[in-house]
C-alpha cells in the first residue's frame, strides 16, 4: 500500500493535506518494472550479442534510470506542496522582506570589510554617495585620502564593541551632512567578525538650530552691550544739557543736545532693524520706482552728517535712469545699512597714512537687465580670517560697537526682489558690496553690456 500523503509530509495537524498529482505518489511499483525492463534488456542483449555487449546495455541503462530519479527527486522536491519547496519559499520570503527593510531604514547604512571598502549599502547611502569602483569608505563620504583619526571601524574590529561618534559626510553633489554614527560587528558562523556595519543619523537640521540659538545668543549679548553704551552715551548727553541749563551756557546745551540725539538715533536703528528682521514683512512693491532717486536720499541723509569726520559721500549712477517694480522702503533700508557698515569701516581704519576716506554708492544695469547696486568703501577691509563669516547671522567685524544686523537687513530685502549679495574686500584697501536684483519690469532706454557711469555726483 503506497504511502500517504499526510504521513510524508507531516502530522495532519501541522500542515494541511494537499492533493498532489499521483503521478508523485506511485509507490514502489515503478522501480519493480523498472528492474524488470533492465533484466529483459540485458538477458536480450546476452542472446543476441556478446556478454559485454549485454554488460554495456545494462550500464547504459542504468545511468539513464538513475539520471530519471534524480531528475525525478529534483522535481517532487520542487513542487509546490513538498515541504522543503515551501520551506524555501518562506525563508526567499523573509529575505526579500529584510532586504526591503534594509533598503528603507530612513538612515545611511554601509557595510564595511577590514580594507574599508564598502561590500553593502542601503538605497538611502547609494543615492547620496558614489559607492563605485570598491572606493574606500573614507573616500566615498569624507573626500579623504587618508582614514579618519580614532576610526571607528577599526575599533570595532579590535574590540567587537559599538562606538559612536559625530562626525560630517560630503555628499556626491557637494552638501555637508552633519551626522551621528554608529558602528557595529557583524559576525560570521564562526563567531568571526566578518565586517562592520555603519549607521548614521542626518541631524544637519538639529545642528543648524544649535548654532542659530548660539548665534541668537551671541547677538543678544552683544546687542545689551551695545544698548548699555548707547544708553550711557545719553546718560552723558543729558548731564551736559542739564548742566549748561543750570548756568545758562548755550554751547554746552547744544554740544549735550547733539550727543542725545546721536545717541536716540543709534537706539532708534537697532530697533527698526530687529523688528524688520523679525516680523513677516510683506515687501511693498510699487511700478515706476526709480532706483536712483532712492540713491540720492540715501547720500543726502549721509553726506551732511559726515562733513565734520573727513569721509566723503559720492554716487556714480549710469545713464540713462531706469524705473521698475521695487520696494522703496526696502532699498532704502538696503542702501542705508550697507553706507553705514561702509562709514564705520572708514571710521575704524587703522591706516594713518590717509588724509581723509570716501564711500561710493553706485546705481547701473548690466546686460541682463538686472538693477546692479554697490556700495564701494576705501576703510579698513575685512581680514582674510574673517570673510568667509560676511554672510553668517549677526556677522560684525567691529567687535562691542557693532550689532551684525545690519547684513542681516541687507540680505532680506535682496532675496525680497530676488536678487543676491556679494562683496570683494581688500584688507587695508576698502571693500565693495554688490547687490544684484533681477528687474523684468525694469524700463529704460536700451543698456550696454558695460553701462556708462558719467562724473561722480558729491
Amino acid at each position: 500500500m503506497a504511502p500517504s500523503l499526510n504521513r510524508v509530509q507531516g502530522p495532519a495537524q501541522l500542515r494541511p493535506a494537499v492533493t498532489a498529482p499521483t503521478a508523485v505518489w506511485l509507490g514502489p511499483a515503478p522501480y519493480f518494472a523498472a528492474a524488470v525492463v533492465l533484466a529483459v534488456a540485458a538477458a536480450g542483449a546476452a542472446a543476441i550479442g556478446s556478454p559485454l555487449a549485454a554488460g554495456a546495455t545494462v550500464l547504459v541503462l542504468s545511468a539513464a534510470f538513475g539520471i530519471a530519479m534524480k531528475a525525478r527527486h529534483r522535481w517532487k522536491m520542487s513542487h509546490p506542496s513538498h515541504p522543503v519547496a515551501q520551506l524555501r519559499r518562506e525563508l526567499d520570503h523573509t529575505r526579500r522582506g529584510y532586504g526591503q527593510l534594509f533598503s528603507a531604514v530612513p538612515c545611511f547604512i554601509c557595510v564595511l570589510d577590514r580594507e574599508h571598502r564598502v561590500v553593502e549599502a542601503n538605497a538611502l547611502y547609494r543615492e547620496a554617495f558614489d559607492v563605485s569602483d570598491r572606493r574606500l569608505c573614507y573616500e566615498i563620504c569624507k573626500n579623504r585620502s587618508a582614514k579618519c583619526v580614532n576610526c571607528l571601524v577599526d575599533q570595532t574590529f579590535a574590540d567587537g564593541q559599538i562606538h559612536s561618534s559625530e562626525e560630517t559626510l560630503i555628499t556626491r553633489d557637494k552638501r555637508r551632512i552633519d551626522v551621528v554614527v554608529h558602528t557595529r560587528p557583524v559576525f560570521d558562523e564562526h563567531g568571526e567578525i566578518a565586517s562592520v556595519m555603519e549607521v548614521f543619523t542626518d541631524v544637519t537640521e538639529v545642528k543648524q538650530l544649535q548654532r542659530q540659538l548660539a548665534l541668537t545668543g551671541r547677538a543678544v549679548a552683544g546687542m545689551a552691550h551695545r544698548v548699555k553704551n548707547i544708553l550711557m552715551g545719553l546718560e552723558g548727553g543729558i548731564f551736559i544739557v542739564n548742566e549748561g541749563l543750570e548756568s545758562d551756557d548755550r554751547a554746552a546745551i547744544d554740544q549735550g543736545w547733539e550727543m542725545v540725539q546721536r545717541n536716540v538715533s543709534l537706539v532708534t536703528g537697532i530697533v527698526k532693524d530687529l523688528l524688520f528682521c523679525a516680523k513677516d514683512r510683506e515687501p511693498a512693491f510699487r511700478d515706476g520706482v526709480c532706483p536712483h532717486d532712492i540713491v540720492r536720499e540715501v547720500r543726502d541723509l549721509y553726506a551732511a552728517r559726515m562733513k565734520d569726520e573727513r569721509i566723503e559721500i559720492r554716487t556714480e549712477l549710469a545713464e540713462p535712469p531706469h524705473c521698475g517694480t521695487f520696494d522703496p522702503d526696502g532699498l532704502h533700508n538696503l542702501l542705508c545699512n550697507l553706507v553705514a557698515n561702509a562709514i564705520d569701516a572708514c571710521r575704524f581704519d587703522p591706516c594713518p597714512d590717509k588724509p581723509g576716506h570716501t564711500v561710493t554708492i553706485r546705481c547701473l544695469r548690466n546686460g541682463s537687465g538686472a538693477t546692479v547696486l554697490e556700495v564701494e568703501d576705501d576703510g579698513a577691509g575685512i581680514p582674510e580670517n574673517l570673510s568667509h563669516r560676511v554672510f553668517q547671522e549677526f556677522f560684525s567685524s567691529k567687535g562691542t560697537e557693532g550689532t551684525g544686523i545690519g547684513l542681516l537687513v541687507v540680505q532680506k530685502v535682496a532675496e525680497e526682489h530676488g536678487g543676491k549679495v556679494s562683496f570683494d574686500s581688500k584688507p587695508g584697501r576698502g571693500t565693495v558690496f554688490t547687490v544684484v536684483i533681477p528687474s523684468a519690469s525694469a524700463v529704460s532706454q536700451p543698456a550696454s553690456e558695460e553701462a556708462v557711469l558719467p562724473a561722480a555726483e558729491a
